[in-house]
């Protein structure tokens, strides 16, 4: 059984520089693609190595996986063409829109990887695992985690690649992406003040307030923000406000005024319902919610 590890060098971009000063052994899984070019910031395919530099290896990819959602390790008997020629086939899978069009799937991402294996049909995931018998991927915090590989009758014929996704797997892994969708542009708006507030706070709470605005019909981005920047700002008292409450007892539908509009009118008073998260994010109140919410 051989070792590898999946490196999603966009998030650490000329890792394979490192990889080759190492001299450890590497394929690109950009490589006869359109991006193959990119191998800076592509997915990177490692093997250990049985010596002084895999045990190096071993220690850098592991400070990595615990700083980026960026990290799987693989046990798998394929050589390494063979296993990267094999997750080539899933760089692109079809999507239902305009008739089934092709989209570039980042499942290295480890913040995607476990919506995407979960989302799989049978035959989807005996396609996409075929090969690997142990997965394991630091998560979006830093914590290592364990794929549990399901029973799959030995019947179950497997998909062909580019894996389709059928509108409801499409819908739940759109809904899955969005809270770091909306995080990537809270920290373009507010940069210094999310890098105050812990990570294991702040996803939750921005997924707990984004469900939120999707329960009110909130459907653009832009909007969405705009309620988050609300919760974040008052760590989520502004929901207590006449002006907010009023509002938020309807479906959007049923309200005149746009929601863009009716935000930036709304009263000062209501971004003094609460103090900002990045100064309370640890309190007690805040965590019960976060708890509450995630059971």
């Amino acid at each position: 059984m051989r070792r590898y590890a999946v490196i999603d060098s966009a998030q650490r971009p000329h890792f394979n520089e490192r990889l080759a000063r190492l001299g450890i052994r590497y394929c690109s899984l950009f490589d006869g693609q359109a991006e193959s070019s990119l191998t800076d910031i592509a997915p990177l395919l490692v093997e250990y190595a049985n010596d002084a530099s895999g045990s190096e290896l071993s220690g850098e990819i592991e400070r990595l996986g615990v700083a980026k959602p960026a990290v799987s390790l693989l046990a798998s008997p394929l050589s390494l063409q063979d296993l990267a020629l094999h997750f080539r086939a899933f760089h692109l899978i079809k999507v239902p829109e305009k008739g089934g069009r092709e989209m570039l799937l980042r499942w290295y991402d480890t913040r995607i990887l476990p919506v995407w294996l979960d989302l799989l049909t049978t035959a989807q995931q005996k396609a996409f695992l075929a090969g690997i018998h142990q997965w394991q991927y630091f998560d979006r915090f830093g914590d290592l985690r364990e794929w549990v590989f399901p029973t799959i009758p030995s019947e179950e014929l497997p998909s062909l690649p580019p894996l389709r996704l059928d509108q409801d797997q499409y819908a739940r892994f759109l809904d899955a992406c969005e809270p770091d969708v909306a995080i990537a542009q809270l920290r373009r708006i507010i940069p210094d003040e999310m890098r105050r507030v812990p990570a294991r706070n702040l996803f939750p709470f921005v997924s707990m307030h984004l469900e939120d605005s999707r329960a009110h019909g909130v459907q653009q981005l832009d909007d969405h923000v705009q309620y988050l920047l609300l919760a974040l700002y008052t760590s989520g008292g502004f929901r207590g406000h006449p002006a907010v409450a009023a509002r938020l007892a309807k479906h959007c539908d049923q309200c005149v005024e746009p929601f863009p509009e009716w935000a930036v009118a709304l009263p000062e008073d209501v971004w003094q319902t609460g103090s900002p998260l990045w100064d309370v994010s640890s309190s007690e109140a805040i965590m019960q919610d976060i708890t509450a919410w995630q059971q």
